[in-house]
């Protein structure tokens, strides 16, 4: 099965020739496959944000080649192959919270009804119905992230990328956002590209984590993550999974180490 994305012997340096130079990343190789959830973590400043925006055409690679659904990353933004959520929800105050999930529709020219139906759909996969006609301020900041997720989706892209999206949450509703997504991932079988610096999220959320080492950002090892395809709050409590997350800490200490 041909990957979804495909990441080739890629570097990244940022103000070449300058005397501010940074080599953020350096001959990164990787596929990921269709129906796939990997996250990615590392040290901070290891290149996990930049090598998502790589995925994304939000920047572009100094050496190698990028590729979404086998053709350039630009071309797949072009197609509006993936959706994209970041650490802040970025939602229009003044729209409704209908209106921030339709915006990417409206963009493509979709008829208003086709719209309307649309985000009332992902806002439904979101868990967010009854909601339609709110305003982002009025709701929580684990309410606003899912609305970013419908957004993300509305358009029916086989491929999410998210940048430390719960990042901001506190604790309880950081798990209880991790239990919504994975149950928005079962249900869709979309691709999914993480990153984050949390170990245990990543763990109950992935089918593959990818540890990256300290600048300039390498893949040191990738744990294939063996649990149930179905997680919740039980997941956590099975030995497998702290064993699994023991492995990605020990992975994590030999990143930063150099090793």
């Amino acid at each position: 099965m041909p990957p979804t994305v495909s990441i080739q012997n890629v570097s990244k340096l940022f103000n070449p020739g300058q005397a501010n130079q940074v080599l953020a990343l350096k001959e990164i190789n990787l596929d990921i496959l269709p129906g796939e959830f990997v996250s990615i973590i590392g040290p901070s400043g290891c290149g996990k944000s930049t090598l998502l925006r790589l995925i994304g055409d939000l920047t572009t690679p100094s050496s190698g080649a990028v590729l979404v659904n086998g053709k350039p990353a630009h071309q797949a933004r072009l197609d509006q192959d993936y959706g994209m959520v970041f650490q802040a929800a970025t939602l229009y105050e003044w729209r409704t919270v209908s209106k921030n999930v339709q915006l990417p529709l409206e963009l493509k020219g979709i008829a208003k009804t086709e719209r309307e139906n649309r985000a009332k759909e992902m806002l439904a996969l979101v868990e967010l119905a009854g909601f339609e006609n709110h305003h982002p301020w009025q709701l929580s900041g684990g309410m606003q992230q899912r609305v970013a997720i419908a957004r993300a989706l509305v358009t029916g892209p086989q491929l999410l990328l998210m940048d430390e999206p719960f990042g901001a949450l506190d604790e309880m509703t950081r798990e209880r956002m991790n239990q919504e997504l994975h149950h928005i991932w079962e249900q869709t079988n979309k691709t999914a590209v993480f990153i984050t610096h949390s170990i245990a999220e990543a763990v109950f959320l992935s089918t593959r984590v990818v540890v990256m080492s300290v600048r300039p950002g390498r893949i040191t090892q990738v744990i294939d993550i063996d649990l149930p395809r179905h997680r919740d709050v039980t997941t956590r409590e099975m030995t497998r999974y702290f064993e699994l997350v023991n492995q990605g800490r020990e992975a994590l200490r030999r990143a930063e180490a150099g090793l």
